[in-house]
């Protein structure tokens, strides 16, 4: 296993799918108790960890790839299964919910453009299905799917960006800080302006990925110095997102944060031995708790006991779906090297 495999990404990355579900569970559920706890929780920046996670092992990816067909074809299979069953089934097991009859579910065109918009990665164009969750605060099946067509237009752009440089002989690093200043520039403009959902979508995000192209690119450097780089990037974190509240170096600092996690306590190194969860966690977690609250369990039982039976259930679903849609699909050395952190 080389140096890059040897870290703490599977842990990160099972923290900020939790963090996401339970600031989902905390929105969705509406409960008094739980709005104390909202304050330590931030999804948006455990999806920026996300991002900048990406963007390293997708550099990697890419560059260990032979040619563009293999390397598609990888991220196809890691994102594409599971994507497909979560939207597939939610699309017909919600049709026993709905108030609508089996044949009106079935025959409306809303359930026809939530299959054509969710299986194109274009959930923003039809959220919903038919008399589904119209009780609830929201009626979106799976709001936590917008950023997965954000993940694809990373896999897409990654060999843009290799073209430019190895053919059209850009300068790598010229390069990183156009798109970097760019990406910055406008989610600052449109969070100004109040249009945080226009904000964050892929212009605003790139530089948290193209980050982590950086440091995968000067893997060595960073973590010879990481001990001494820390601090200082965490002073920048603390000033740019609590105090400024803007986002001009918040992509470097917070990106060389989750470096400096996955690359040190090296009793982490093993935490994703039985499987990598994080992805199944991420996409069922949201059906998940709009279907407890549309029949109520949240008002009808103890909001612990529902809460800590959802957190298993999702967990439950994960790892049903890494063992039987997700795993068969990886490439071969990425299963041989799961199976190597199991012995």
């Amino acid at each position: 296993m080389n140096k890059f495999n040897i870290n703490n990404f599977d842990f990160l990355r099972f923290v900020f799918a939790f963090t996401v579900a339970f600031a989902h569970l905390i929105e969705l559920s509406d409960l008094e108790v739980l709005k104390p706890f909202k304050i330590y929780l931030n999804a948006r920046l455990a999806i920026d960890g996300f991002f900048i996670i990406s963007g390293f092992l997708i550099a990697k990816s890419y560059e260990n790839s032979a040619i563009l067909k293999e390397y598609i074809i990888r991220r196809a299979k890691r994102i594409i299964p599971a994507y497909a069953v979560v939207i597939l089934a939610s699309a017909l097991l919600f049709s026993i919910i709905s108030s609508y009859s089996i044949y009106e579910y079935f025959s409306n065109s809303q359930f026809w453009n939530y299959l054509a918009a969710n299986l194109s990665f274009q959930n923003y164009l039809e959220p919903c299905l038919p008399g589904v969750f119209e009780t609830n605060k929201f009626c979106a099946v799976n709001g936590a799917l917008w950023t997965i067509k954000l993940e694809e237009a990373f896999y897409l752009l990654v060999p843009v960006f290799y073209w430019l440089v190895r053919v059209k002989k850009l300068n790598f690093y010229a390069l990183i800080v156009i798109v970097y200043l760019l990406s910055v520039t406008y989610y600052m403009y449109f969070l100004s302006t109040g249009n945080y959902r226009i904000a964050k979508q892929l212009p605003g995000a790139l530089a948290f990925f193209a980050t982590g192209i950086v440091f995968y690119k000067n893997f060595s450097i960073l973590k010879k110095w990481k001990d001494y780089i820390i601090i200082p990037c965490l002073i920048v974190f603390v000033l740019e997102h609590y105090i400024l509240k803007t986002q001009l170096l918040k992509p470097i600092s917070f990106g060389f944060m989750v470096f400096y996690a996955a690359y040190s306590f090296r009793f982490l190194n093993n935490f994703g031995k039985y499987g990598d969860f994080t992805y199944g966690i991420y996409i069922y977690h949201y059906p998940l708790i709009q279907l407890f609250g549309f029949l109520g369990l949240f008002n009808k039982y103890p909001p612990l006991i529902i809460c800590t039976l959802i957190l298993m259930l999702t967990l439950l679903m994960a790892i049903l779906s890494w063992y039987l849609v997700e795993l068969p699909y990886l490439s071969k050395n990425r299963r041989l090297r799961q199976k190597k952190l199991r012995t």
